[in-house]
């Protein structure tokens, strides 16, 4: 495993390569940290040159177009000469992945993103739309710890508590509120696979996978594990990831 960092549009962004094969990039969701992903790059290492990084921290806003630029720049940065990946994307890092396919095509070679949220797109976005308003309302009243427990997390899902405050004030709203352009992902004509956790039945997730596959025309699959089935169940999730890329690359 190598360790890098590519200067762009302001930020300093390290990456690890890890493997030989075919490239394939990892973007993390939730506060976008690599380190997440080390047990699922580790056992995908044998089949792909895997490629890990941390995300910009979000320190004015949460912009998913340049979140999507710095994807595309760690790609050139990791692979100069043929800068072009598999991408996987998980949660908000499959928001990304979207923003990618639709705004650097040429970079992405096959796609598969797993439980990006699609709020608006649901029939029932009403009432979704209006968690993420009380989250942030909790937030702005009663703290971090509160707001995290609306969301489904604690503060032991971030690094440190200043990184949980700035996760619910930037990237929370503007990826639960974000509209993927699957119109402008599906003329791409980038094979893709969109999925949710075997666990994750009847979530909005769940749903916002179904709806993208929909929209986009393209298989939906389900995972093992639930949300974070990378982790938890990273000795299954590694095989299913591996055998939907190869599938998609025989597209």
């Amino acid at each position: 495993m190598s360790t890098h960092i590519v200067r762009h549009e302001g930020a300093e962004l390290r990456y690890e390569l890890r493997g030989d094969g075919p490239l394939l990039l990892l973007i993390a969701g939730r506060g976008g940290y690599r380190a997440r992903y080390a047990g699922l790059a580790q056992r995908l290492a044998g089949t792909y040159a895997v490629l890990t990084y941390d995300r910009r921290d979000p320190r004015t806003d949460f912009d998913i177009g340049q979140q999507a630029r710095d994807a595309a720049a760690v790609i050139r940065a990791a692979r100069p000469a043929r800068p072009r990946a598999a991408v996987f994307g998980q949660c908000a890092g499959g928001s990304v992945a979207f923003e990618l396919a639709a705004q650097v095509p040429d970079a992405v070679t096959e796609l598969v993103v797993h439980e990006a949220p699609a709020i608006p797109l649901l029939p029932d976005a009403p009432k979704w739309l209006a968690l993420v308003r009380q989250v942030r309302a909790t937030h702005e009243r009663q703290g971090v710890d509160a707001a995290l427990a609306l969301a489904g997390l604690t503060t032991a899902d971030f690094p440190d508590p200043a990184a949980a405050a700035l996760f619910l004030a930037r990237e929370f709203p503007a990826v639960v509120l974000h509209t993927p352009d699957l119109d402008a992902v599906r003329r791409t004509g980038i094979p893709v696979v969109t999925a949710a956790g075997e666990a994750s039945r009847d979530t909005c997730l769940e749903q916002s996978a179904r709806i993208q596959a929909e929209h986009l025309a393209c298989r939906y699959a389900r995972f093992p594990g639930g949300h974070h089935g990378f982790e938890s169940d990273v000795d299954a999730f590694a095989p299913a990831l591996c055998a939907t890329l190869a599938r998609l690359r025989r597209l």
